[in-house]
């Protein structure tokens, strides 16, 4: 879950920021719109990754 949200954070923020200039201005918004969200999905996933540690009895994960 964190590799994938990590994944999909590199092209909205290389669309939104570094190449918005060979972007429409509906790809911009998009991009900007879509990176808060795979900063949730990340981390979510590592809230999940803290909890499967808890879990498993590893109280020092973090």
């Amino acid at each position: 879950m964190m590799a994938v949200a990590a994944l999909g954070m590199l092209p909205t923020v290389l669309i939104a920021y570094p190449y918005a200039s060979r972007f429409s201005l509906p790809a911009q918004v998009a991009a900007h719109l879509l990176l808060p969200v795979a900063a949730a999905v990340f981390k979510l996933g590592y809230v999940v990754r803290l909890a499967a540690h808890h879990k498993l009895g590893n109280y020092s994960a973090g």
